[in-house]
């Protein structure tokens, strides 16, 4: 276990704070502006897509929201520990519940994804999509994915170790942090075995990735390969879920890289304090490239931008545009 901290500005919680406000004044007007796109610019072709959107851009909203505003916290992974300079410590709120409502609001992005992909094969595959019993079927099914992605990962969170404890172990395993990081009055560490969580995150993934990749195999399957449809509605699906495939998969890989950081630190032991304050700014910005890719793959979205942004010549040169790589693409083929 290795302990690097240069006691530069950049690792202390003064630049922190100051990168996620400023990253949150950025973020909040833009995720609003998300809400709104998707409810007054969803053309009637979208109508039954239009909640399952919603709801993946306020998911991905909270989480970031949560992280810049609400929380803020400064994790040391090493050893599952770290404090919260937000806006709910100053109301009060324990710091365990803190940590806990936050690593629940990043794996709160599973169910909207899968029930983005669950919509699409609902709709497309099944043979009974809108009747009484299979919307009764759905709602227990999403509430089921819900109820889980809150409650899985309470045993993580369920042992924590007292101040005088929790100090001792920080100073002798990461005798590089400064005194105002462990002896912090907001300083919590779990005493959760690394067994616990290992388990508490594959049994995550398993249940709802398993989900996610049969609803996308099968509905891939029958965008790309049945026949039967006409040209035209063949064309706006595979559009459609190629845009909600890139929708999901970009924002994803941003939040996967720090997450693969952090997943090295707690595995080595290795802690370097700028890396992990980086990590989760990183992380935070989730929300904010989910939304931009948002509003440029759905081409409904991308034209009510430009209208909102009086771009109205660009909406004419994008659509030319992409009617030439459309063309280019059917010569390919």
């Amino acid at each position: 276990m290795s302990c690097l901290y240069r006691n530069s500005y950049l690792e202390s919680d003064q630049f922190y704070v100051a990168f996620l406000h400023i990253l949150s004044i950025v973020q909040v007007p833009l995720l609003i502006f998300g809400i709104y796109i998707i409810q007054s610019k969803s053309p009637k072709n979208m109508a039954k897509v239009k909640f399952s959107l919603l709801l993946l851009h306020l998911s991905s909203a909270w989480f970031d929201i949560y992280v810049t505003i609400l929380s803020m916290p400064v994790f040391i992974f090493p050893i599952t520990s770290g404090y919260a300079l937000g806006l709910l410590y100053y109301l009060k709120v324990q710091p365990v519940v803190i940590a806990y409502f936050g690593f629940v609001s990043m794996f709160l992005l599973g169910p909207p994804i899968l029930m983005s992909f669950e919509n699409r094969y609902n709709h497309l595959v099944r043979q009974d999509p809108d009747s009484p019993n299979r919307k009764i079927k759905r709602g227990i099914h999403y509430f089921v994915n819900y109820f889980f992605s809150f409650t899985v990962f309470i045993p993580i969170f369920s042992t924590v170790l007292n101040p005088e404890l929790s100090r001792k172990i920080a100073h002798e395993k990461l005798p590089c942090l400064p005194l105002n990081i462990i002896d912090n009055p907001r300083f919590v560490m779990l005493g959760t075995e690394l067994y616990v969580v290992i388990s508490c995150l594959l049994f995550y993934v398993v249940i709802i990735w398993s989900q996610i990749l049969y609803f996308f195999i099968f509905t891939a399957n029958f965008i790309f390969k049945t026949k039967s449809q006409s040209k035209r509605t063949s064309l706006l699906q595979k559009q459609f879920f190629k845009a909600l495939c890139i929708q999901i998969t970009v924002p994803l890989v941003i939040i996967m890289v720090p997450s693969s950081y952090i997943v090295y630190t707690i595995y080595s032991g290795n802690l370097d304090m700028m890396l992990s304050n980086f990590s989760m700014i990183w992380m935070s910005t989730h929300g904010l490239f989910s939304t931009v890719i948002m509003l440029m793959v759905h081409k409904p979205y991308r034209e009510g931008t430009l209208e909102f942004l009086k771009l109205r010549k660009g909406i004419k040169m994008m659509n030319q545009t992409l009617r030439v790589f459309n063309r280019a693409s059917s010569t390919v083929i």
